[in-house]
């Protein structure tokens, strides 16, 4: 038997592919939530240049933010907003039930709350050993 070896994947690297593949035939051989997709939302102004986005993952009806981010000069207009709402929209039209984020940031909670956000849980010393928030909000079936 041949030498194993673990190590991190390299940019540009077609295994990230081969991988997804392989998980999506173990997904649809045993019916279990196995595979987990990842989406980008792009946010660009009229002649395509970047102002932000944001990533997700989906897996077994279950949408989950992994990173949202606004260029420094574009914040503060309502872009991260915006780009929660397509997340949103993008998560139903996919099929998920749920969508959820962690967040440090528990001053913006209310305007979560006032969009049908609620904090399922709190999590002392977690990332970089502050205190985290689980959000998450239930969807209603695309019309």
């Amino acid at each position: 038997m041949s030498e194993l070896i673990i190590r991190e994947m390299e940019n540009g690297e077609e295994f990230a592919d081969w991988f997804a593949d392989l998980t999506e035939r173990e997904e649809a051989a045993s019916g279990e939530p196995i595979h987990l997709d990842e989406h980008y939302l792009i946010l660009s102004n009229a002649i395509g240049d970047w102002i932000g986005g944001l990533r997700y993952s989906l897996r077994g009806g279950v949408a989950h933010l992994t990173e949202i981010a606004v260029r420094a000069e574009e914040r503060h207009q309502g872009h991260a907003h915006r780009l929660l709402e397509a997340f949103e929209q993008h998560a139903s039209q996919l099929g998920a039930h749920l969508i959820e984020f962690w967040t440090d940031d528990v001053h913006g909670e209310p305007e979560f709350l006032a969009h049908g956000w609620h904090r399922v849980l709190r999590r002392p010393g977690y990332q970089g050993g502050r205190t985290w928030y689980l959000m998450e909000k239930r969807l209603a079936p695309p019309v």
